[in-house]
């Protein structure tokens, strides 16, 4: 066997192995569910009515907590109430969102080097793997 040929073997290898971990994320990004970008957070607030446990001067007692969504979406800043019931729901969908983001960052590093194995392998097949470590445009990382 060739030096040639263990670098298109090697080379078709992790071909391979990129191809199917795109398939992979691809699939996970399908299942991910309903997502929602932003932070969620929770607020007490005081109503200043006179004699109200939130108003004391010892050890006031604030009115709460409060749910809000924040988020940005094409440029423009949103806040949105959400009610107790809907925090656990919301709290999944900004997960999902993250785990999208961090997929599709996946995604683009795995096709930019498979793009660059496959153009570092059209190289090497011209050069008839001549010199293949002295030129190479790809060097490994």
């Amino acid at each position: 066997m060739t030096n040639s040929d263990c670098i298109n073997m090697l080379s078709d290898m992790w071909v391979l192995k990129l191809e199917r971990t795109i398939e992979k994320i691809k699939k996970d990004i399908v299942t991910l569910g309903p997502l929602r970008p932003g932070t969620l957070y929770e607020r007490h607030s005081v109503c200043g009515k006179p004699g109200c446990r939130c108003s004391r001067e010892k050890k006031p007692i604030k009115h709460g907590p409060y749910y809000y969504l924040s988020y940005t979406f094409k440029g423009k800043s949103y806040t949105e109430f959400v009610s107790g019931k809907k925090v656990k729901a919301i709290k999944k969908e900004i997960q999902n969102y993250k785990q999208l983001v961090k997929l599709i960052k996946m995604l683009i590093d795995c096709s930019i080097r498979l793009a660059k194995l496959r153009k570092a392998k059209q190289w090497f097949m011209l050069k008839g793997g001549k010199k293949w470590h002295k030129e190479n445009p790809y060097p490994s990382r």
